[in-house]
């Protein structure tokens, strides 16, 4: 008689269960990852806002101006360049907000210039006349692009600021620190926090939501890095990012800040006529004189 076979061993079986568990939780895990991607993508589609092609130059406003273009990646983008009387001034580069382009920034231009201040700005990917289509990778690129145009146009200058308003808070807040040769001060105008807080100020995903979404425009952890001199700028009834963004950033720049608060200006008191300025007299009176 055949002697009965050993019963099978179950001390394996757990290890399986855990492997099929962990692969299962991986599945979880990637499921998520994608999820969080395609969150991301959709919120950074929506938060750009490209401005149509405006016909008004500094030209038009009887201040001569050079118009041109240069490349970032395989985008061509639309640029402005406005040198003020003495070639030694103190030039300002400008990445602009959402929802405008060069023509909003034409009047801008002509005032700097009659305050013995040069000026450069440019269309981003997507905006204006630039070709593309925006995103936060491409913004980048299109900065750092933009700044070696600026500085080659400056040549010149005695002194160089940046100033990034609005949404241009995070597209120059993102580069700053890349920038060479390095800027001789920075102006934020209108600026935000971060873009998650951005995104819920500006109601493209709710607060409970936001903290799942990647952050690349954390403003308040690359302003603790700075250690150039910084002027902030913003209204108590800006309706579109809140004061209190700016509240935060002022609270976080170790070097030496000025916070500059206005009281009933809207956020787009830099571009408007009726405010224009208003905003600008106190940045003017920096750039001029270097004193912060």
């Amino acid at each position: 008689m055949t002697p009965p076979l050993p019963p099978v061993s179950e001390t394996r079986r757990p290890g399986w269960h855990w492997l099929a568990g962990a692969f299962g939780l991986a599945g979880l895990a990637a499921a998520a990852s994608f999820g969080r991607l395609l969150l991301y993508r959709a919120v950074e589609r929506d938060a750009f806002e490209p401005c149509p092609v405006g016909s008004l130059t500094p030209d038009d406003l009887g201040v001569a101006s050079r118009q041109f273009t240069f490349h970032s990646g395989d985008r061509t983008l639309q640029a402005s360049w406005v040198p003020a009387p003495d070639p030694a001034a103190p030039a300002l580069a400008v990445f602009h907000g959402n929802d405008e382009c060069l023509a909003d920034w034409a009047p801008v231009q002509a005032l700097l210039h009659g305050a013995g201040i040069s000026s450069f700005v440019f269309d981003y990917s997507g905006y204006g006349s630039s070709t593309g289509t925006p995103s936060v990778r491409r913004l980048r690129e299109d900065a750092l692009a933009a700044y070696l145009q600026f500085r080659e146009a400056s040549s010149a200058a005695a002194r160089h600021y940046v100033m990034g308003y609005s949404l241009g808070s995070g597209v120059m807040l993102d580069v700053v620190g890349s920038l060479q040769p390095q800027p001789d001060g920075v102006i934020v105008g209108a600026g935000f926090s971060s873009a998650r807080a951005a995104a819920v100020a500006k109601g493209l995903v709710s607060r409970w939501v936001a903290w799942a979404l990647p952050d690349p425009w954390n403003n308040i952890a690359r302003v603790r890095k700075l250690r150039l001199p910084v002027m902030l700028v913003h209204s108590r009834l800006d309706a579109t990012i809140p004061f209190h963004h700016m509240q935060h950033l002022a609270r976080a720049i170790p070097g030496p800040s000025r916070l500059v608060v206005f009281e009933q200006l809207p956020h787009n008191a830099a571009i408007e006529a009726a405010f224009m300025k208003t905003f600008w007299a106190p940045v003017a009176q920096w750039l001029a004189t270097g004193k912060l």
